[in-house]
């Protein structure tokens, strides 16, 4: 017969005097311990529970999103095949229009994310104690890029009203109901753009608290494993009296 493991046997112990011992006046005090590993792992727990229902309401409600988007778009595409000659016309003089608005819009994004990463480069800069004069530099340019994306901000939104306008028909103008049914279209378009966008980045970050939180709550676990390691050795080192726990000690003794 193959020799048991003397840590597997206290652990065993130790998981059973926890159930076995408390309340009773020959509870060891590593018992609390135990109770405060406990809570700790059921904290734990219902903070990742709780990120993976924001994961899931997150992704209902972007499901909803599209859901309704693509009900009210039915009716904006019948309306704009009926007036296709008056849509298409007002198209092709908005489209070069069309474009270069999507392209700022690109270039305003990549410069906000640079903006905040150039922020973030000078807080590590600051926090790590470098050469001012490096700093100073980075403060410089920050108020650069901060100036350039405001004018760049400026222009999107030049552009927008440039666009609204040209897509608003004049009182009484043939296949009014068709431009505006498109032009609701191209706003659903953009509303789609940045909801993606968002629902991206916050599906990425619950990504990564899930993961952070998944490894406290191991880590959780692991001392709670411990707590009860300790608890099974202190209940055999004092070889408390209890008809089930005392049935350990020979095979522990075995066990050395």
């Amino acid at each position: 017969m193959a020799k048991e493991s003397y840590d597997d046997l206290i652990f065993q112990l130790g998981d059973l005097a926890r159930d076995r011992l408390p309340g009773k006046p020959n509870c060891p005090r590593s018992m609390d311990r135990v109770y405060k590993a406990e809570e700790a792992v059921v904290a734990r727990r219902e903070e990742l529970a709780g990120l993976e229902q924001e994961m899931n309401d997150e992704d209902a409600a972007y499901q909803l999103f599209q859901d309704e988007q693509a009900g009210e778009k039915v009716g904006l595409s019948a309306t704009v095949r009926k007036w296709k000659k008056a849509v298409d016309a007002i198209d092709g003089k908005v489209k070069d229009l069309r474009k270069t608005l999507a392209s700022r819009r690109a270039e305003l994004r990549y410069a906000q994310e640079g903006l905040l990463k150039l922020e973030k480069k000078i807080e590590d800069m600051e926090l790590t104690r470098q050469d001012p004069a490096r700093i100073d530099v980075a403060r410089t340019n920050l108020k650069k890029n901060r100036l350039a994306q405001m004018r760049l901000g400026r222009e999107v939104e030049d552009l927008e009203a440039r666009l609204a306008t040209a897509l608003t028909p004049e009182p009484g103008q043939p296949g009014a109901p068709g431009i505006l049914a498109h032009k609701r279209i191209l706003e659903m378009e953009d509303e789609a753009e940045a909801r993606l966008a968002e629902h991206d980045q916050r599906m990425a970050d619950l990504d990564q608290s899930i993961a952070n939180m998944e490894e406290q709550v191991k880590a959780a676990e692991d001392y709670l494993d411990q707590a009860l390691f300790l608890l099974g050795e202190d209940v055999y080192s004092q070889r408390i009296a209890d008809a089930q726990l005392t049935a350990f000690y020979p095979r522990l003794d075995r066990a050395q």
